[in-house]
């Protein structure tokens, strides 16, 4: 691999998300995977695609090699791997069954129970709940266990093994290519990759081990999520086979847009329309947060329309801290004025043209009438 960057093999930025780094990793492995790719180079990128996505999905390991650059860390897990797969090599290829599945098998899968699938579900949270965070309860369907047959299938909860695929769960086919035979593994049709074949078929799960249900969970939506996010649910997506983890529910976070408030990374964003008089004078008006608490805000003399003014801790939380509340704000000219309003409005008017003066001393008829009042 040189040395390009992890970042750069995957095609990511420095920033990019945990969901971008994965999302980039799953559509190279596809494009470059030996079995598909015949490109002469083709084993090599999916091998270093598989090194940098080992080190950039695990937040620990991406901080050290963040922190130490690609030749100092590389230069220091040299002990820890030997090229892209040697021992050591603990590339993460959870809840990426379907990568493999498009490969027919390819030779990744392993024997034995196999683990449960992913799922993914989308939410609806208002930016109110994803400013401070918020309990959810939503309700999940997804496959669990069968109870009449503890997951075998069963209905005298006995199995016997499988002859096509001899309990591996898997068969292998051959496939001849220009470069030769290439041998690859698929899952059995026989006994769908548990190895076990059912003595008599559970009526409840039809043979399956395995039986949908619709159940209540809680979920906890931290504070300063944001829209594509994902939350995982350890052991809430698809049932495994006997003996085998179930799979985990991804919970993707969309947040609805608000009439009132927009958001700027950790700012909130709100505007305030104000006259032109207390645009030139200056004033004291009261804001509302976004948890509808009242906020007292200083707008100076001479302020500019869009000019933005910043409460600071009214904005989004997140790891403890708050970001600002941005208040942008919005000059509002009158559409309807009385008779003593267009008067004085004028009057500006003739002293920003020069027509007078401000500072210009009463008429004497004007003088009169006020000396009556002296």
């Amino acid at each position: 691999m040189g040395s390009e960057s992890y970042y750069d093999v995957l095609g990511v930025s420095r920033n990019a998300t945990e969901t971008e780094i994965k999302k980039a990793y799953r559509n190279l492995a596809k494009k470059y995977h030996p079995d598909v790719c015949k490109e002469a180079d083709a084993e090599e990128k999916f091998k270093s695609i598989n090194e940098a996505y080992s080190v950039l999905s695990d937040e620990s390991k991406r901080r050290q090699y963040d922190q130490l650059g690609h030749d100092n860390f590389t230069n220091a897990s040299k002990g820890n791997y030997s090229g892209a797969g040697g021992a050591g090599f603990n590339a993460d290829f959870s809840g990426f069954g379907d990568i493999f599945d498009f490969f027919g098998g390819g030779g990744r899968r392993q024997s034995g129970p196999r683990p449960g699938d992913d799922t993914l579900m989308r939410i609806q949270i208002t930016l109110a709940d994803a400013v401070f965070g918020v309990q959810k309860e939503i309700e999940v369907m997804h496959t669990e266990s069968c109870p009449d047959c503890d997951g075998t299938g069963s209905s005298t909860k006995k199995t016997t093994t499988c002859r096509k695929c001899n309990g591996t769960g898997q068969v292998k086919q051959i496939r001849n290519s220009i470069f030769g035979q290439m041998v690859t593994q698929s899952v059995c049709p026989d006994c769908g990759g548990r190895g076990k074949i059912p003595e008599s078929p559970c009526r409840k799960c039809n043979g399956t081990g395995k039986t949908k249900v619709r159940r209540k969970v809680s979920v906890n939506i931290p504070a300063g999520i944001d829209s594509g996010m994902r939350l995982r649910m350890e052991g809430y997506g698809e049932a495994g086979d006997p003996g085998a983890p179930n799979g985990d529910l991804y919970i993707e976070v969309y947040v609805v847009s608000n009439p009132k408030f927009d958001r700027e990374g950790d700012n909130l964003v709100t505007q305030y329309e104000i006259t032109p008089a207390q645009a030139v004078l200056g004033c004291e008006v009261e804001i509302e947060t976004i948890d509808r608490k009242k906020v007292s805000l200083k707008i100076p003399a001479g302020i500019n329309y869009g000019t933005r003014l910043r409460i600071q801790g009214e904005g989004v939380r997140r790891r403890g801290n708050y970001g600002s509340l941005l208040v942008r704000i919005v000059i509002a000219t009158p559409k309807k004025i009385s008779g003593k309003e267009r008067e004085l409005y004028e009057k500006i008017l003739a002293i920003e043209n020069g027509s007078e003066s401000a500072d210009e001393e009463p008429k004497e008829k004007d003088k009169k009438k006020r000396g009556f009042f002296k």
